[in-house]
């Protein structure tokens, strides 16, 4: 199996987790809180990597990527909000939209470096992209929770930089499980807000102990299969070009369409799709937008 198919194959699994996490949110358990709450308490199984390299770097590296795992937490929390009432395809082309120009942003500001024409020309098709998938043709409108996805991409933008600067000043495995455990601590911590504490004990309560366990091994196999797809991203990029890997992220986007666009037959009330040919033109269209405005970014 040669790196690109791996690559391929990972952003496949991405893209059957984005339907998974619409599936169980809008199906199941229609409660976002909660299953934020479980993915955030599935981190302690990050320990499980210690053996392999936990150390000491240091106060500010250590606090860092404590930070990153906490905005990641709240990137969630955002996503999954708007996840549960909008379609699956636009909530994560925009957010990967959103998070790819605000990462680049961030990276050159923090840097001290200019914009080239081809990473301005990146942004332009990536917002117009975002924008194209976000707009509603048909009904005149945003879709719902567009404002709440955007902000989702923006935290885990900021998410990502601070676990990069992270993964500078120590080891991969220290800067990985202190990163998780910043997620298991928001998770908790969450807990001190009142609604939040009530939407998730109110979640458990209402269902009955075996729709519980289901639902919180829904979202261990959702997070697994994630963190294959990552894994197996990851892996093709040691072996092969990071920037013809990275332009397979359009895999990922076309994928989710495709597979919410299938379901949407079957599962008519959780995949709402829209069969007109302008709501399939001007999804693709974002779709392919977004994916060339990510190749021209991270091209070097």
């Amino acid at each position: 199996m040669n790196w690109m198919t791996i690559a391929i194959l990972g952003y496949a699994l991405l893209a059957v987790e984005s339907v998974m996490s619409k599936y169980i949110l809008a199906a199941r358990m229609k409660n976002w809180p909660l299953y934020t709450f479980y993915v955030g308490i599935f981190s302690v199984f990050s320990l499980g990597f210690a053996p392999f390299g936990l150390k000491w770097f240091g106060v500010i590296p250590f606090l860092i990527s404590f930070l990153s795992g906490i905005l990641l937490f709240l990137s969630l929390a955002f996503l999954f909000r708007a996840l549960i009432r909008s379609s699956a395809p636009r909530v994560y082309v925009l957010f990967g939209a959103t998070s790819t120009v605000v990462t680049t942003i961030c990276a050159k500001m923090i840097l001290n470096d200019s914009f080239s024409s081809r990473e301005a020309g990146g942004i332009i098709f990536l917002v117009i992209g975002g924008a194209l998938i976000s707009y509603k043709f048909y009904a005149g409108r945003f879709f719902f929770h567009w404002r709440g996805t955007v902000a989702a991409g923006v935290l885990a933008a900021f998410s990502m930089v601070l676990l990069k600067y992270g993964y500078n000043h120590q080891a991969f495995v220290s800067g990985y499980i202190l990163s998780r455990g910043g997620i298991l601590f928001a998770a908790l911590a969450s807990l001190l807000i009142p609604e939040f504490r009530k939407a998730v004990l109110d979640g458990v309560r209402k269902k009955k102990r075996k729709e519980n366990f289901e639902n919180f091994a829904g979202t261990i196999v959702a997070k697994t299969t994630a963190g294959a797809g990552t894994l197996l991203v990851n892996y093709s990029i040691m072996l092969g070009s990071v920037a013809v890997i990275s332009s397979f992220v359009s895999v990922q986007y076309l994928l989710t369409f495709v597979f919410a666009l299938f379901l949407s037959f079957y599962l008519k009330n959780i995949f709402v799709e829209r069969f007109s040919i302008l709501n399939i033109i001007t999804k693709m269209a974002g779709i392919l937008s977004v994916t060339f405005g990510t190749m021209l970014v991270i091209f070097k």
